[in-house]
């Protein structure tokens, strides 16, 4: 089945949808209701390729956990909602998933805005939220002490990137190419702040308006800096053009060129081969079925389902559900402090090394992966863009708490 004939399916009967699974002594037994596990994803719009990996990722773990007992013997429920990639429609979708559907668990978001709506709701109703993109809420200004998430944090992904360039690329030039809102902002600290650490010259950032998809502009001027290392930025649409753009220009030739963070979704739309010589960061990839053997599990399911591989963001989406089971059924209870307790400063591992969930400002300290584009004659099948060359972690790759106001 092509990918988008598959999203079409999936998503027309996944959106507003509640799916129970799981075996049937939980679903009927002792006439106890379900446990309905909210999620709110844009399974229509701009990101929903990643949207319908995260619907998928998460039936898989639903599908785990109501097969080992659900949570506080009762089975799970998916109450999934299209926010259809409009703020208005998240703030009216997760109202409705919590006041007319009463979620046990709210989750979900797959960019800035959707993560700072539901963060908003979810502190003016004092309860817990659970992120699943970037997480964007560890600073005061946003932080909400029953809010959480398990991915990268910009400044995190950023710092990991600039760690890894001083420790594996000669050269003391660096430059950033980024689109000009906030997201990419909040990389810019991070960038200045290695390069003072590894005495390189941070030869500042150039701006595209966003959106756009076409860089051509912009990438003379970033030539004209001379740059050792290139960063970049981008997301979406105008992160698979810039790539392709890269290759015209000679870039990928030209200097190393680092794109903070991308997905498999965009070296697909790209084309096969088209990473070549070029370097991504991740906080997971599929080939970290190599050494993780849930890792491994996981990918079988997910193809059978869709017959690809998942994105980074399955794993989140993956991996929320699991640690929210498995600290419930801890505690006994679904009240928000207890939630809270258990999880701060907890060790979790599930589909790749081991990550923690640090206290005062909820980031999680993990792995950053950094890959390697193949060329297309190397590539073992259409998924196989990257070689994962190095990872990079600590609690050094964040901001202290102290710096945040948050210590």
């Amino acid at each position: 089945m092509k990918r988008r004939t598959f999203l079409k399916t999936a998503l027309a009967a996944g959106a507003g949808l509640a799916v129970s699974t799981g075996p049937w002594f939980l679903r009927h037994g002792l006439a106890e209701s379900p446990i309905k596990y909210g999620v709110l994803i844009p399974l229509t719009g701009g990101l929903a390729e990643l949207a319908a990996d995260q619907k998928v990722a998460t039936e898989i773990a639903i599908e785990e956990i109501n097969a080992s007992g659900g949570i506080l013997g009762r089975s799970v429920e998916l109450v999934l909602r299209d926010t259809e990639f409009n703020a208005a429609v998240a703030r009216r979708k997760a109202i409705e998933a919590l006041e007319r559907d009463k979620i046990n668990y709210f989750t979900g978001a797959c960019s800035g805005f959707e993560e700072m709506t539901f963060a908003d709701l979810a502190k003016k109703r004092g309860i817990l939220y659970f992120n699943l993109p970037q997480f964007m809420l560890d600073n005061k200004k946003n932080f909400w002490k029953y809010s959480f998430g398990l991915n990268l944090t910009p400044f995190q992904t950023a710092a990991a990137g600039a760690k890894w360039a001083a420790n594996h690329v000669k050269g003391d030039r660096w430059h950033l190419l980024a689109d000009n809102y906030s997201w990419p902002k909040m990389w810019v600290p991070a960038y200045e702040h290695w390069a003072k650490v590894a005495h390189k010259n941070f030869t500042g950032v150039t701006w595209a308006p966003f959106p756009t998809n076409d860089y051509s502009t912009y990438i003379p001027q970033v030539r004209a800096k001379n740059p050792d290392v290139l960063f970049t930025v981008t997301w979406g649409s105008g992160q698979i053009n810039l790539i392709k753009q890269m290759h015209e220009f000679g870039m990928a030739k030209q200097t190393k060129v680092l794109f903070g963070v991308s997905d498999i979704p965009w070296a697909m739309a790209a084309g096969a081969g088209s990473f070549e010589g070029m370097y991504a960061g991740m906080p997971w990839y599929w080939k970290l079925e190599d050494k993780y053997a849930a890792s491994k599990e996981f990918n079988k399911k997910f193809f059978a389902k869709t017959k690809r591989m998942a994105a980074a963001y399955g794993q989140t989406a993956y991996e929320t559900p699991k640690l929210l089971a498995e600290v419930t059924n801890e505690v006994k209870s679904m009240d928000p402090a207890k939630l809270r307790k258990a999880l701060e400063g907890r060790k979790v591992q599930y589909l790749k090394s081991p990550t923690v969930i640090r206290p005062c400002d909820h980031a999680a300290v993990q792995e950053c992966y950094f890959m390697k584009g193949k060329s297309k004659t190397d590539m073992s099948n259409r998924f196989d863009f990257f070689t994962v060359e190095q990872s990079v972690g600590g609690d050094d790759l964040l901001e202290s708490c102290a710096l945040k106001g948050l210590g």
